[in-house]
């Protein structure tokens, strides 16, 4: 025993130090580990020399091949919360992009509470499996944003920079995600009597109000609603007789509507903004956007606030005009008219207007690639068809009647 009690020399080159303690009358090790921290190994009890000395091994050759993992009270709150602050503060995400992962995140930690503040190093397969019970309750399409974060988050961990843990649970092929026990709600496109009778109305007893141009201009180019809101009489190439949608109204992380210098599909990484594009106002689909664009203009007050010359604009307070505003109307609009033509629990609204643009495109015939163009989107995208697109059955029965 009196060998075993003198101290060691160092084990290697800064491997660390194995000596016995006489004050503590057990075995310790020393070492540094990846993250330069001075960590301490003691001998338990009961363990004997040679199993203590077989862990002090283990510990040298995790070290030594890269696969030690110090310990950690990093969390998945802690982790994801880091990384959504760090791509804003790099500018790869906006303001809005910002607010919206960090409502993922509090949905991530109302659903996942039975792990998302334990140490990650701590969580099990079984703790996301419990979770699923409470994500069932959302619809699919957050089920997929709080997968999709929990799954970058054990990638973090897993990085070479963090090294906290060695394996992301999130890729074991027995873990599945899963599936909403809430019906998934498609928006559905105005069908062609509610845009006849939306046109009627915009065009005779609400010809004089103050959105009606707006309106018409959202119904005629498809756009995004705060991409209409954007636009201004610059956008209105009189000459070439196209009009320009560039860009869009966006919001910053507390939800107030901002100035954008490109649109929704902006890539931050290559510079490249697939969302803009020009419509041909000489074609009989956009070639009212031109006289709206006049009248506008004639209209228009001198604002100091208005530095961007968006066409519409809310003089009244001095700002933009919010997408918010628009829906309200249209909300008023419907229990004043009774534009649709039931009661099936969708309202009326910008986004259904855009629906049934992009799906009146494709009845007429236009190609996948022309549609996704007028529509912003990326080209090759699977949403145009998935999303937007909805055959109405009226449009069934005709084609039906032309191949007969």
């Amino acid at each position: 025993m009196g060998r075993n009690r003198k101290r060691t020399k160092q084990v290697g080159n800064g491997e660390g130090s194995l000596y016995y303690s006489d004050t503590l009358s057990c075995w310790v090790f020393q070492y540094y580990d990846t993250n330069g921290k001075r960590q301490t190994m003691k001998q338990k009890k009961k363990e004997s020399t040679k199993d203590f000395k077989a862990r002090v091994t283990k510990v040298k050759n995790s070290l030594n091949n890269g696969t030690y993992i110090s310990k950690s009270s990093e969390t998945v709150v802690s982790l994801a919360k880091h990384y959504i602050k760090l791509k804003y503060e790099d500018g790869t995400t906006s303001a809005r992009s910002y607010g919206r992962e960090l409502s993922t995140l509090k949905q991530l930690e109302k659903t996942c509470y039975n792990f998302c503040y334990l140490p990650i190093q701590q969580v099990t397969i079984k703790h996301i499996e419990d979770a699923k019970k409470e994500l069932k309750i959302y619809s699919n399409s957050v089920i997929d944003k709080i997968w999709q974060m929990l799954h970058k988050t054990f990638k973090i961990a897993c990085s070479p920079s963090r090294k906290i843990l060695l394996y992301n649970i999130m890729e074991d092929i027995n873990l599945k995600k899963p599936i909403s026990s809430t019906p998934s709600k498609k928006v559905k496109p105005l069908t062609k009597n509610e845009c006849r009778r939306l046109t009627h109305i915009l065009d005779n007893e609400e010809r004089n109000h103050k959105y009606r141009n707006l309106l018409k201009l959202h119904l005629i180019a498809g756009s995004r609603i705060g991409e209409t809101l954007a636009r201004s009489e610059n956008d209105f190439d009189e000459e070439n007789n196209t009009f320009n949608i560039w860009n869009t109204l966006t919001q910053d992380d507390k939800y107030h509507v901002i100035w954008s210098e490109h649109t929704k599909t902006y890539n931050k990484l290559s510079g490249v903004d697939e969302g803009q594009r020009f419509l041909p106002l000489d074609n009989p689909i956009f070639a009212e956007i031109a006289d709206i664009v006049k009248e506008e203009k004639a209209k228009k007050v001198k604002s100091i606030n208005n530095v961007h010359n968006v066409l519409f604009w809310d003089y009244k307070n001095d700002t933009f005009i919010s997408p918010k505003e628009i829906n309200s109307w249209l909300y008023r609009l419907e229990a004043k008219y009774h534009i649709l033509d039931k009661d099936d629990g969708e309202n009326l609204t910008t986004h259904r207007i855009r629906h049934y643009a992009i799906t009146h495109w494709s009845e007429l015939g236009i190609p996948k690639r022309v549609i996704q163009y007028l529509a912003g989107h990326v080209e090759g995208s699977t949403i145009t068809d998935e999303v937007y697109i909805e055959t109405s059955f009226d449009f069934v029965k005709n084609t039906l009647c032309k191949i007969s």
